[in-house]
C-alpha cells in the first residue's frame, strides 16, 4: 500500500476496493479486472484507489492476504478447541474453500505472481503449524515416525484433494461425496 488508511472514511474507501475486487476477481477473473472496474463497483473514484494503491496488483496481494488469513482463521475456529473426527475436519476444510471458490479459482489459476506474494510464501508454514496441532490430537501416541514429514505430506495432499473438488471436481461428483470421501481418507489416515 502507498499509505495507510488512518480515519474511519479511508478505511472504508479501501475495504470498498478491497471487497469489490475480490467480488470482481470471482465474477470476470484477473485478466477481467481493472481499477476502473474496481473504482466502479467500490463507488469510489479512480484516484482515490490510486490514493492507497500502486495498482491492480497491489490490490490482489492485499486481496489475497486477507483470503488466505480468513481461510486459516475458518480452520482454526473450526478445529481447535473443539472434539473433531475426520468428518468434521473434512467438511471445516471443504467448507472454508467453497465459500470463496470463484476467487480462489481467479487467485489461483490466474494471477501470475500468486506464488511470490510473502503472504502465500507464508501460508505453508501456517498450515504445518496448525496441521500439527490436528494430527497430534488426532493420532495421539499412534503417530508417525517423523510428525514433520507426515504433517508436509497430509497437509498437501488434503489442500490438493479439496482445491480439486472444488475447483475442477470430478463429473458427476457431489458435494456430499467430495465431503463424505475425504472424511473416510483422513479415517483411514489416523485409523
Amino acid at each position: 500500500m502507498k499509505k495507510q488508511p488512518t480515519q474511519g472514511r479511508s478505511q472504508a474507501t479501501v475495504e470498498a476496493v478491497l471487497t469489490a475486487t475480490a467480488q470482481l476477481l470471482a465474477e470476470r477473473g484477473y485478466a477481467g479486472l481493472t481499477t476502473n472496474h474496481i473504482a466502479e463497483r467500490a463507488g469510489v473514484s479512480i484516484g482515490s484507489i490510486y490514493q492507497y494503491f500502486p495498482g491492480k496488483e497491489a490490490i490482489v496481494a492485499r486481496v489475497t492476504g486477507q483470503t488466505v488469513d480468513a481461510i486459516l482463521d475458518d480452520f482454526s475456529r473450526g478445529l481447535l478447541g473443539h472434539a473433531i473426527g475426520p468428518a468434521r475436519i473434512a467438511e471445516v476444510l471443504y467448507d472454508a474453500i467453497d465459500r470463496r471458490a470463484g476467487l480462489l479459482r481467479a487467485l489461483t489459476h490466474e494471477v501470475p505472481f500468486l506464488r511470490d506474494l510473502p503472504v502465500v510464501t507464508s501460508m505453508r508454514d501456517r498450515l504445518l503449524v496448525l496441521a500439527g496441532l490436528i494430527y497430534s490430537h488426532q493420532m495421539g501416541d499412534r503417530g508417525f515416525s517423523h510428525p514433520p514429514v507426515a504433517a508436509f505430506q497430509l497437509t498437501t495432499m488434503l489442500q490438493a484433494a479439496v482445491l480439486d473438488s472444488i475447483l475442477a471436481p470430478l463429473p458427476g461428483m457431489t458435494r456430499r461425496q467430495a465431503i463424505d470421501t475425504l472424511a473416510e481418507i483422513i479415517a483411514r489416515l489416523s485409523a
